[in-house]
């Protein structure tokens, strides 16, 4: 039988691939007051729904303030592919055919599914990063094509996620990733990569595929990214944000936040070079002591890493890109995404991970499907006890409430998915606790300082 709904829903997102790529050329004031009324909505009733604190609503607000920003900003620069399948893939896959299969999972299975998926499909890498946090993975290691189109289609089809991040690795060396973002089209691929590799030739690739959106690696400046990843990468890494800025192709950056680059990183020198270069958004991530000779010297300072949580939200507010901090932005998504929650990683040997950060596993997806290694004991458990703390600025059950992840890796026989991984809850378990004492104590003596000189804050406002 016809579902007129559906029809009908596809036929005005079909309409909207089309009309807004034409409105960003021939009336921008149009477009931008559509995105305008898209926005409001949005936020008015993030903001009626919304349950927690008035801090809490202000991160969120401004993070969905930030995406509309971000689309009113970048789609007129944009590929006619990218523009189309950005407003197609949002507006009928990602919104209606997803939510439409999201609430079937959830009348069959009792929970949610995940929204996004993180998969490494390769760990090959031609890059000796210094605490690469995943250097220890095989690097002959990887899914065959065919297994990922598997995984793929059941997320998809059967969990409603449009959203798949890949990494590595570096995922420009995986030869299918071009191919497979092609055969799903109706798919957005988040593609973590150093950026090396991005000529003006593979730029306008895709450019013309329109759904491979880069998360170019950076660590600062000149001397701090050369000093990480080799001499010359700064360049070769500006030189890759001008290919893909100049093909109009939707691109980012990630950065791992360090105690060595702490300053640089949250300057307005770095924010506005990296808008400059045309970047559209930016995932920050804080330097976990995993992978390549893990150095507890390296990770930012609690009061760094509080800096860092009000720097990004300053710079949501001020700067002309859209940034997110993996760890920071607890508080605006209710906690921990991991663990299935909201998303969890596939390696390259097909063990599932409930993040990328937390290297142990039970399950393969080469013995089990997705949907059983989303729901295994394990993961549900630990859903089930999300979020870890009241305090959702503190959500990590690995370098926030490490007691929690040795926890459960002894209840379920968790291994480490590679040489050396189970070291974070062996010989470094006391640094990682003595660091999440550290700024637990910080936030309370920051919020009693703050109780003591209240501001005045209006949340009514939020939402106007």
């Amino acid at each position: 039988m016809l579902n007129v709904q559906r029809l009908a829903n596809y036929l005005a997102a079909k309409g909207m691939s089309t009309l807004l790529p034409t409105l960003s050329k021939l009336s921008p004031d149009i477009l931008i007051g559509i995105m305008d009324h898209l926005s409001r909505a949005g936020i008015k009733r993030m903001s009626e729904q919304h349950q927690g604190s008035p801090e809490e609503l202000e991160r969120r607000v401004d993070a969905a303030r930030g995406f509309f920003d971000m689309a009113k900003r970048k789609f007129p620069s944009l590929s006619r592919a990218t523009q189309q399948k950005l407003a197609f893939n949002l507006f009928f896959h990602a919104i209606h055919v997803g939510d439409e299969t999201r609430r079937s999972y959830l009348a069959l299975h009792g929970e949610v599914p995940p929204f996004f998926l993180l998969i490494s499909p390769s760990m090959a890498c031609d890059l000796h990063c210094s605490g690469c946090y995943a250097w220890k993975y095989p690097k002959n290691q990887s899914l065959h094509p065919d297994k990922v189109r598997e995984i793929l289609r059941e997320a998809r089809d059967e969990m409603g996620i449009y959203f798949i991040a890949i990494t590595g690795g570096e995922p420009t060396f995986w030869p299918h990733l071009e191919e497979i973002a092609a055969e799903f089209d109706d798919m957005f691929f988040l593609v973590y990569t150093h950026g090396q590799r991005i000529d003006a030739a593979m730029a306008k690739r895709f450019a013309d595929l329109g759904n491979i959106y880069p998360a170019i690696s950076i660590e600062g400046d000149r001397s701090l990214t050369d000093a990480r990843r080799g001499e010359g990468a700064y360049d070769r890494v500006m030189s890759a944000m001008a290919n893909l800025n100049q093909n109009g192709v939707l691109f980012g950056f990630s950065l791992t936040h360090t105690r060595n680059n702490h300053d640089y990183t949250c300057s307005d020198a770095f924010f506005n070079t990296m808008v400059a270069a045309g970047a559209a958004f930016g995932w920050v991530f804080q330097y976990i002591p995993i992978g390549r000779e893990p150095d507890f010297k390296l990770v930012p300072t609690a009061e760094q890493r509080l800096e860092r949580r009000e720097r990004i939200q300053a710079v949501r507010k001020d700067k002309p890109i859209l940034v997110f901090d993996f760890w920071n932005d607890g508080d605006a998504v209710d906690g921990c995404l991991a663990w299935g929650r909201r998303y969890l990683h596939i390696t390259a040997r097909g063990y599932v991970e409930p993040c990328v950060f937390v290297h142990f596993a039970k399950d393969s997806i080469h013995d089990k499907s997705l949907g059983e290694c989303v729901r295994s004991e394990c993961f549900r458990e630990m859903r089930s006890r999300a979020p870890f703390h009241t305090d959702l600025r503190r959500p990590c059950p690995q370098i926030d409430h490490p007691e929690i992840l040795k926890e459960i890796v002894a209840k379920y026989g968790l291994f480490g998915t590679h040489e050396g991984a189970e070291d974070i809850i062996g010989p470094h378990y006391d640094a990682l606790c003595a660091i999440a004492d550290a700024y637990s104590k910080e936030l309370s003596d920051t919020d009693a300082q703050k109780v003591a000189a209240p501001e005045s804050t209006c949340a009514g406002c939020l939402a106007e």
